[in-house]
Order: C-alpha cells, then sequence, then structure tokens
C-alpha cells in the first residue's frame, strides 16, 4: 500500500509532492470511511480486505488520480509564480526595508491563503463517486 501511495505522487517539488499526496489521502480517506460505513450497515461478510485497501485501488483506478495530480502542480506553479512576482513601489513614511518587508510578509500570507482555497477546492470536486 506505501509503494501505491507513493506513485501518486509525481510532482517536481517536495512541496508539490506533499500537497499531491495530501489530497489523495483525504479522498481515500474519506471513500474508506464510506465503504466501511456501508460494510457495517449491511453487515458486509467480505471484510477480508480492508476499507482503506478498497478506497486506494479504486482511486488510483480512476480519472480522479490523474486529475489531482495535473490540478496540484497547476496550483503550485500558481503559488511559485505569485510568490516570485510580488512587486514593491515604496509609499508612504516607513523606511524601505520594513515597508517592503511587510509588503512581502502580506504577499506571502495571500499567496499561500489561495493555495489553501485551492487545495480544498481540488480535494472536494475530486471525491470518489459512491457506488
Amino acid at each position: 500500500m506505501h509503494s501505491r501511495l507513493l506513485s501518486v505522487a509525481t510532482g517536481s517539488s517536495p512541496l508539490e509532492n506533499i500537497l499531491q499526496l495530501s489530497s489523495a489521502a483525504v479522498i481515500i480517506f474519506e471513500h474508506s470511511f464510506y465503504i466501511f460505513d456501508t460494510r457495517r450497515h449491511l453487515r458486509d461478510q467480505q471484510q477480508s480486505v480492508p476499507s482503506v485497501h478498497v478506497a486506494l485501488e479504486r482511486y488510483m483506478a480512476s480519472p480522479h488520480a490523474a486529475a489531482v495530480r495535473e490540478s496540484v502542480g497547476a496550483a503550485i506553479c500558481a503559488y511559485q509564480e505569485a510568490m516570485k512576482t510580488a512587486v514593491y513601489t515604496h509609499q508612504g513614511s516607513l523606511p524601505a526595508w520594513m515597508a517592503k518587508l511587510r509588503f512581502k510578509r502580506s504577499q506571502e500570507k495571500k499567496a499561500k491563503a489561495e493555495l489553501i482555497e485551492t487545495l480544498f477546492d481540488i480535494t472536494l470536486n475530486h471525491c470518489l463517486p459512491r457506488p
């Protein structure tokens, strides 16, 4: 299972790999809970395969795995671009270095918030369908 899950992450950076795995894990665990709950209510006798393994196999076989990889990759590129392109023009009474530092932190915070929001959207939009 460990190697199957690691095959989900094909990013070009450690950050991209972590975010791909995080999104995949949330999707897989959510579906795993659904399978577990369904089995519990139906008193399913085929409980030999853990629900998380079933959910992982369904995720890997679905088009959602590739869509999540591509979407997370695009979100990371947008985040990295936002971090690079923050342009500051000095205005006001603060020393330039202090104003620039505040501006940069503000831009970084905004870019991180947008990345997190995008990851939530990706994860929620790529949940596995329920049979």
